[in-house]
C-alpha cells in the first residue's frame, strides 16, 4: 500500500511489515529544514518501532549544505538510526559532491545499525533494498 503524507510518500506491505519512506529534496536544504525532515520522519515511524523501515532519499537536486546544516544532517543519521530505521538509500543521479558530504554525514553520525548506500536510479535502490528483505 502506499500513501502521501505531505512531501513525503509512504510505502509499507501489509502482511511483512516492510515500510520504506520516500522524500525529494531539491536546492538548497537549509538548517531548520532538516531538522523539520527528521522530525517529520520521526512522528511518522513512531509506532514502528516493532520493526525497522527504510529510507529512500532523492538528492540529485539537492545542494551542498552549509557547515550548521552539516550538523543537522548528522543529526538526521543519528535520530532515524534511533528509530529503527534500517537502510538508507541514497538517489544521487551523478552528484558526486553531495553524495560524498551525505558519506561525511554518515561517519560523523557514528550510526553503525544504519546502512547508507548511493545509487543513480531508484530501480538500483530499490533492487538493493529488495536484497536486504524490503
Amino acid at each position: 500500500m502506499q500513501r502521501t503524507e505531505g512531501c513525503f510518500k509512504i510505502w509499507t506491505d501489509e502482511n511483512s511489515d516492510r515500510r520504506i519512506i520516500y522524500s525529494i529534496g531539491n536546492g538548497v536544504a537549509r538548517a531548520h529544514e532538516v531538522e523539520w525532515l527528521y522530525k517529520n520522519l520521526c512522528e511518522m515511524t513512531s509506532n514502528w518501532h516493532d520493526s525497522s523501515w527504510a529510507y529512500v532519499a532523492f538528492i540529485e537536486k539537492l545542494e551542498q549544505v552549509s557547515p550548521k546544516g552539516s550538523t543537522r544532517y548528522i543529526k538526521l543519521h543519528e535520530t532515524l538510526s534511533e528509530n529503527n530505521c534500517k537502510y538508507i538509500a541514497y538517489v544521487e543521479g551523478n552528484s558526486y559532491e553531495v553524495s560524498v558530504q551525505a558519506a561525511r554525514h554518515k561517519e560523523a553520525s557514528n550510526t553503525p545499525g544504519t546502512t547508507n548506500k548511493y545509487f543513480t536510479t531508484v530501480d538500483e535502490a530499490l533492487e538493493w533494498l529488495k536484497e536486504k528483505g524490503f
